[in-house]
């Protein structure tokens, strides 16, 4: 696997973090009601949680209100957590050969295993930025 696909990778996990960290970062958790996003996190007791943002009209369509949930899926919190766990896969396969496992072959065999199947799912998640203008045709699985 390329380092440029690596770079690629981190290029965009920069840009999802900045984004999430723009948003509320892990403090925000969203949830979808009728057509609005409401901050789950900031919500008290007494009050209505405080609206993120709302689709077009109060009292609006299934479609806007499945809009809205799908939106909320996509919460700060969340991003950050996909994010990180996207960096750990990365940080396996840029040091597959460190920890516990003997020096011998059948270690080498299984580092370079599971550096195989890291690659792969690498392939697979650069795949989801195939339309973004520096993805690579040679990086699909």
């Amino acid at each position: 696997m390329s380092a440029a696909l690596i770079a690629f990778l981190r290029a965009r996990l920069d840009e999802r973090e900045a984004a999430a960290a723009a948003a509320g970062g892990t403090s925000e958790t969203w949830q979808a009601w009728g057509t609005g996003i409401y901050s789950a996190s900031s919500a008290d007791d007494d009050d209505a949680p405080p609206l993120v943002t709302t689709g077009p009209e109060v009292g609006g369509s299934d479609e806007d209100a499945a809009r809205a949930a799908h939106i909320a899926l996509h919460d700060p919190a969340q991003v950050l957590r996909e994010v990180e766990a996207t960096r750990g896969l990365l940080r396996q396969y840029a040091a597959p050969e460190t920890g516990e496992r003997p020096a011998d072959a059948l270690g080498r065999y299984v580092a370079g295993t599971q550096r195989t199947a890291v690659e792969m799912a690498v392939r697979h998640l650069a795949q989801a930025h195939a339309g973004h203008p520096d993805y690579q045709p040679e990086w699909r699985p």
